[in-house]
């Protein structure tokens, strides 16, 4: 039976992979296992003795980031250096999951892996970090993806659908208001979740990948489609970023596309519509 370590329990990814992995899970949270902490770190993964190391947690708070690098640094860089060190002298691979935020957004077509990452914040910068311990160890593999969403956790797919209720419910006229000038590639926890774990089971090489969702979008785009799908009359109005004035910057642009032979997830628009379904309680046989 295969035994399975996964890193950020009560996370999307993690909870996304908990639904589907086959054998014996170990979910770690982060209340119980401080990833920074060598010793502990070192202690539970080698008790557990996994097969596979998914590690899912992160600091992925972007302007949280921006102001304490430091810590961001700590749980994205260090923390991953510790998972590596606690699997020496074992095959055991290691998937750490990264971000499109490591890009400049300098790009007016979809990132691959052979593209410069050049991240524009603290975020982008300490998951860059992560990417280099992860790789290298030896069975290391890394996994970047993009503007992830699920029915669990805290993500834009649930906040927006959150806000348009709250406006029908309460009858106000006020719009939502969503930038419209950052494209990427909204995905689907649980897609993603499917096909690392069907790449992982066609003996997925230790090296960097992309992994997104099909296609790209705004996030006003998201927001609109989310919206459209729960079948709410709220208009969703487009804003620039510089209007929002959040403290890190994003790129423009950070649409994900694989350049390996690996397998693709499905377009963003089934992500959506799959995620919205759930959240509404869409019973699929009858519809």
């Amino acid at each position: 039976m295969k035994r399975w370590f996964v890193t950020g329990a009560g996370g999307q990814l993690a909870t996304a992979f908990a639904d589907i992995l086959p054998g014996e899970v170990f979910l770690s949270h982060e209340e119980a296992l401080d990833i920074r902490d060598t010793e502990a770190v070192n202690t539970a993964v080698r008790l557990f003795k996994p097969h596979i190391l998914l590690h899912a947690a992160a600091f992925t708070d972007v302007d949280g980031a921006e102001a304490d690098e430091q810590r961001a640094f700590a749980i994205n860089a260090t923390g991953t250096r510790n998972l590596v060190a606690a699997l020496h002298g074992t095959s055991t691979p290691l998937v750490y999951f990264s971000t499109d935020y490591v890009f400049d957004g300098g790009k007016d077509e979809p990132y691959v892996e052979s593209d410069e990452a050049r991240p524009l914040n603290a975020y982008g910068r300490t998951k860059l970090a992560g990417e280099a311990e992860a790789l290298a160890w030896a069975r290391g593999i890394v996994v970047r993806t993009a503007w992830l969403y699920s029915a669990t956790g805290h993500n834009f797919v649930k906040t927006i659908l959150a806000a348009a209720q709250d406006r029908v419910a309460t009858g106000s006229p006020e719009p939502l208001r969503v930038v419209d000038d950052q494209v990427g590639s909204p995905t689907y926890a649980a897609h993603l979740a499917s096909v690392v774990l069907e790449a992982l089971d066609r003996d997925l090489a230790p090296r960097l990948y992309h992994m997104a969702s099909a296609g790209s979008c705004s996030w006003c785009e998201l927001a609109r489609e989310v919206v459209q799908l729960a079948g709410l009359d709220v208009e969703v109005v487009p804003i620039t970023t510089a209007e929002i004035g959040r403290p890190a910057p994003r790129p423009a642009y950070s649409a994900l596309a694989s350049e390996r032979a690996i397998p693709h997830l499905p377009s963003w628009l089934e992500g959506v519509q799959e995620c919205v379904d759930e959240l509404l309680g869409v019973d699929k046989e009858t519809v």
